[in-house]
C-alpha cells in the first residue's frame, strides 16, 4: 500500500473548492469477502477562507492507489461534475 495525500484548491465560477485524496486511517470492510477500502477523495467548498468540512460535495472511496490518483486528477479537471 502506498501512502497518499493529494490536496488541490481549484476555482470554478468564482468559487473555491478543496479536492482532497488521502490514505484512510481506517481500513473499511463491510462484509467478509469485501476488498479493503484504502483511499478516499472528498470535495469541500471554501467559503470566507474556511473549508466547509460539514457539507462535502463529493465523497468516494477506492481500493487502489492508481484509481484514487486517476479520479483525483479527473475531478480537478472537471469541477462542473460536482458544482451545483
Amino acid at each position: 500500500m502506498k501512502d497518499l495525500k493529494l490536496k488541490n484548491i481549484i476555482n470554478y465560477n468564482n468559487r473555491d473548492f478543496l479536492v482532497s485524496t488521502i490514505t484512510t486511517p481506517i481500513r473499511h470492510i463491510w462484509f467478509e469477502n469485501d476488498e479493503k477500502i484504502i483511499y478516499e477523495t472528498m470535495i469541500f467548498e471554501i467559503k470566507n477562507e474556511e473549508i466547509d468540512y460539514e457539507n462535502p460535495l463529493f465523497n468516494e472511496r477506492y481500493q487502489t492507489y492508481d484509481e484514487a490518483v486517476a479520479e483525483h486528477s479527473f475531478l480537478i479537471k472537471n469541477p462542473k461534475l460536482f458544482v451545483k
